[in-house]
């Protein structure tokens, strides 16, 4: 991939683009200068549909034929996956390759291969589990919840009920249907007072009988109790060895010669039981308040195992006692599960006391991410062994630092989000491009990257963080980095930091019906380019703020004021020539660059008006320094023309010494309200042109980033409004 060519057609407002990005030269970076609004963001949202399968389209003229295509110096269509894009911000977005930075695959073969153990016999416990529960779906996770422990620890809540299971109580509730039993309106139905109430008076009734029977007592032995001795008689073949059981009733009992008598026996005394009449009443109330139909199934079980009544008194235990049944119905299985899963967990622990102390990517990751950027909390993973393990993905948490650092607690990222800026929610999101990059950075993916506007809302410190992390991916063999932005300071930077010359420096524009990328020729200092082209016209007037600031710091008083006569209409700017200008920048510049003007008595102001006419008449996309500070110029001059001749007040405007257009626009708006229409292509001109053709600070940052397109027709406006007032 050492060069791509794009080619896009009707993609999201793009009508047509085709450029080869030559990643050949010490596979230095494409960087792309971009207004607002040109082709940035619609060629951000093409590259990622291509790297998803889809095709991209014109969201506003939906019915035109789309297409794009990435292909390498050879002809081949760039892989879908090697393509990614990085948007200005995505707040949602989470780098799905986190999970795959992992810091030893032989910790993770060696786990796998003791828990795959524990998982077959895990499944087919959950396996009998569900044929005797009758729960399908979910089973593991209704098991932890009726213990109260996370999904996660299913093994520790079975482990737990070894010793109920080997107990053999209870076995008779593995017969039980859960999913009969245990469902929400049954929980909510029972939990009511009167139904609660109801409950209460039948066990009462039922352990009162319990007490007067013959052979069952109570918390002792009851008919469950019976019913296993005389099923483990059967199987131990106890009758058929001439042994005989004595039933103890209280007096000499009664003697048992074989199952059959056995059973009858239990039976007729459960019988005894539950044909009482005064447990029939209670039951009978019991059996009238679950007439709902919500409750039909649950009430025909009660019906049918009316000795199970009592068990709701503890709906909770009910729970845990239904579980056991269905483990002591599973014994030899659960068992078997047991030894495994308490054999394997001494060597887990071994191999996560390991895997705690490995250094995994992320924490490298995390260093760039904490150390590089300016933000207030710090981030960590926490569940390193288990993330490493890929037991579950990783879990990323936030500690915040207040302002003194005199605090430090953990928050969670809902929280964050509200109290963080925006730039730094933003980091946030670089945080996961960072983890994307490192995954594909250790799996060695050939990636073209589209950065589209990475900085925007960033403080300087952070800009300059980013920076140093493209200059990081930049040197990755795998990487090729397009970096797209309508900030003209982060232009200029990019492409100084990370080594970007020649046709790697990009400036978009708009012409016929197309987009173009055009080479970026100037030098890095574009005001000695201007001074070594003064032979023409548009740069000696884009020359002349510059040089009258220059005239400013070193003191030519008389040089700055004949120059800013240029930038405001003074008395006496209608009478300065092009033979002046040359004489006021001699006195400033070197001589070769004077050597390069001509001498002319033509007025400067003339010469102003016409570059601005010329260039407001071209139908391609002004992209160059020189030729907005031109349209800024005449646009400033011709608007204080028109307001002079408005406001007719000769004395007024000679006595203003500083900040002339925007008294002008505010005496004329004072003493004309209503003149909508002139007002209205004022406050452009004070929008537009405030400070910007001066030199400053930002290297005339803030014109270069305005669309030509709007400052071409506000000249055009402007030229329109100063003829009218002529005629």
């Amino acid at each position: 991939m050492k060069k791509v060519t794009v080619t896009a057609k009707h993609c999201y407002g793009i009508p047509m683009l085709k450029h080869t990005l030559d990643f050949s030269n010490n596979n230095a970076p494409v960087v792309i200068y971009a207004p607002n609004g040109l082709m940035k963001t619609s060629l951000a949202k093409s590259a990622r549909d291509y790297s998803q399968g889809k095709n991209p389209r014109d969201e506003v003229f939906p019915e035109r034929t789309s297409s794009f295509a990435l292909v390498d110096e050879a002809g081949n269509a760039i892989h879908p996956e090697s393509v990614f894009v990085v948007d200005s911000i995505n707040e949602k977005y989470q780098s799905e390759r986190i999970s795959t930075l992992l810091a030893s695959e032989a910790l993770k073969s060696e786990y796998d291969s003791i828990y795959s153990e524990d998982a077959v016999g895990l499944e087919s416990v959950l396996k009998g589990l569900r044929s005797r529960s009758g729960v399908k779906k979910d089973i593991e996770k209704i098991i932890c919840d009726d213990y109260q422990l996370p999904e996660t620890q299913l093994m520790v809540a079975l482990a737990r009920l070894e010793r109920e299971v080997k107990s053999g109580q209870n076995k008779e509730f593995g017969d039980f249907d859960y999913k009969v039993l245990v469902y929400s309106k049954v929980e909510e139905f029972i939990s009511k007072p009167d139904f609660a109430g109801l409950i209460s008076e039948y066990s009462a009734t039922y352990e009162k009988i319990l007490d007067q029977s013959r052979y069952f007592k109570k918390g002792v032995f009851n008919h469950s109790n019976a019913e296993q001795i005389a099923e483990n008689l059967k199987s131990n073949g106890w009758f058929e060895g001439g042994h005989t059981v004595r039933l103890n009733d209280g007096s000499d009992g009664e003697e048992i010669a074989n199952e059959k008598q056995l059973e009858q026996a239990i039976e007729a005394e459960k019988a005894a039981i539950l044909n009482n009449k005064e447990l029939q009443i209670s039951f009978e109330k019991v059996d009238k308040a679950l007439s709902n139909a919500e409750l039909r199934l649950f009430r025909e079980y009660i019906v049918q195992n009316p000795t199970f009544l009592p068990e709701l008194k503890n709906y909770a235990y009910l729970k845990n006692k239904l579980w056991v049944g269905y483990l002591q119905k599973l014994s030899s299985e659960y068992f078997e599960l047991v030894k495994c899963y308490d054999r394997s967990q001494q060597k887990l622990r071994e191999i996560i006391a390991k895997a705690e102390a490995e250094t995994t990517r992320w924490e490298g990751d995390l260093e760039i991410f904490n150390t590089r950027f300016s933000v207030p909390f710090k981030v960590v993973i926490e569940n390193k062994s288990d993330a490493v393990l890929s037991i579950s993905s990783p879990q990323i948490v936030f500690y915040f630092d207040d302002a003194n650092n005199s605090s430090h607690k953990k928050v969670d990222k809902a929280l964050l989000d509200r109290v963080l800026s925006n730039g730094e929610r933003r980091a946030l999101y670089i945080l996961n491009i960072i983890f994307e990059v490192e995954a594909r950075k250790a799996s060695g993916i050939e990636t073209l990257f589209l950065v589209d506007d990475i900085a925007d809302s960033f403080d300087y410190k952070n800009k300059y963080a980013i920076i140093e992390y493209l200059h990081d991916m930049r040197l990755e063999e795998n990487f090729r980095l397009v970096i797209m932005t309508h900030n003209f300071d982060f232009y200029r930077t990019a492409k100084s930091r990370l080594g970007v010359y020649g046709d790697n420096k990009l400036l978009a524009s708009r012409e016929a019906g197309r987009i173009s990328l055009q080479s970026d020729e100037l030098s890095e200092n574009p005001f000695l380019h201007w001074c070594n082209n003064l032979n023409e016209r548009a740069y000696v007037v884009a020359a002349i703020p510059f040089v009258r600031n220059l005239a400013e710091y070193t003191g030519q008083k008389d040089v700055f004021e004949r120059l800013t006569s240029l930038l405001h209409i003074k008395n006496g700017s209608h009478d300065l020539t092009l033979s002046n200008v040359k004489e006021f920048f001699g006195e400033i510049l070197p001589a070769e660059s004077i050597s390069l003007m001509q001498d002319s008595t033509e007025s400067v102001l003339h010469v102003i008006f016409e570059v601005c006419d010329n260039l407001s008449a071209e139908s391609d996309e002004l992209v160059s320094l020189h030729q907005k500070i031109v349209l800024a110029i005449g646009i400033r001059l011709i608007a204080e023309k028109a307001l002079i001749t408005l406001i007719g007040d000769d004395q007024y405007v000679s006595s203003i010494s500083r900040n002339q257009t925007s008294k002008l626009i505010q005496k004329y708006a004072r003493a004309n309200p209503g003149d909508a229409t002139t007002l209205s292509l004022m406050r452009k001109v004070s929008l537009m042109t405030p400070e910007n053709i001066h030199l400053n600070s930002f290297m005339f940052e803030p014109i270069l980033d305005m669309s030509a397109h709007h400052l071409q027709s506000l000249y055009c406006d402007l030229k329109q409004l100063g003829e009218s007032l002529q005629n």
